[in-house]
């Protein structure tokens, strides 16, 4: 219910810096001190918002941090960091299949279309387009390749997200001229 606030404490950390601007330079112009205490106020619940913000992890953004972890460990080939991930063996198998013994130079998620949290904080799925350069023994110089994935998450007794399922599908597909 306060994902705007606790994902995001642009708005409330503007509107605190300038009432505290505000009321500092009401106090400059006329050495009233209720105004300097005003925004001295307004300056501490402003510091107090952004660092709440910070502490405050929500599921949604635990499951970006999961997508970004991911696309850390594709970019530095430690695809065993990837397969954690994997919920069983025959998600993995999938998974190979689909890198066909890839070499990747360098992955990273260009676009989150949506993460949905679900089931009260223990089911996500996660909608995100991802741009890798690869080689295998096909193809020895990097290849682009650009690929949106749909990811099933499910939180595990440990409060790890694990992927369930996934689609791949070229992002492109999708667009109509």
């Amino acid at each position: 219910m306060l994902e705007w606030f606790t994902e995001n404490s642009f708005f409330p950390a503007c509107l605190g810096i300038l009432l505290a601007v505000c009321f500092l330079g009401m106090w400059v112009a006329s050495s009233e001190k209720l105004m300097l205490k005003l925004g001295l106020i307004f300056a501490l619940v402003t510091v107090l918002t952004v660092v709440t913000e910070i502490l405050i992890v929500t599921d949604r953004e635990s499951v970006e941090n999961a997508l970004y972890d991911m696309a850390s460990g594709m970019r530095e080939n430690d695809f065993d960091r990837v397969f954690a991930y994997l919920n069983d063996e025959d998600l993995v198998r999938r998974a190979k299949g689909e890198l066909r013994d890839a070499t990747c130079h360098g992955c990273n998620i260009t676009a989150v279309n949506s993460i949905e949290v679900e089931n009260g904080g223990e089911q996500a799925v996660a909608d995100f387009v991802a741009f890798a350069k690869a080689s295998n023994k096909q193809f020895n110089s990097p290849v682009p390749i650009q690929r949106r994935i749909k990811l099933d998450l499910k939180k595990d007794g440990n409060g790890r997200w694990r992927v369930m399922e996934f689609e791949t599908s070229n992002p492109r597909d999708t667009l109509r001229l």
